[in-house]
């Protein structure tokens, strides 16, 4: 690109196939902190780079960096502990 700005694509989760400038996608994780866990928007807070590139399945010769969903352990894997006296 040009002016130096990143391609990401979202692979999986459940904001998959969208494709965002690597800068907005930034800022919008830091805007979905006003969403409580489990809201959809809040799901992109999850939403991480990895060393990987995906082609851009519309535009011949531009590729995105991989950002793969990583969610929040749920309440019901949450580990309790017991205090004994």
């Amino acid at each position: 690109v040009a002016d130096r700005r990143e391609l990401a694509v979202l692979v999986d989760g459940p904001w998959r196939g969208r494709w965002y400038w690597a800068d907005q996608l930034t800022d919008m994780q830091t805007a979905s902190r006003r969403y409580p866990d489990g809201h959809p928007a809040a799901e992109l807070r999850t939403y991480a780079p990895s060393g990987e590139f995906a082609p851009h399945p519309a535009e011949p010769e531009v590729t995105g960096r991989v950002w793969r969903h990583h969610p929040h352990p749920s309440a019901t894997a949450a580990t309790t502990f017991r205090r004994t006296t």
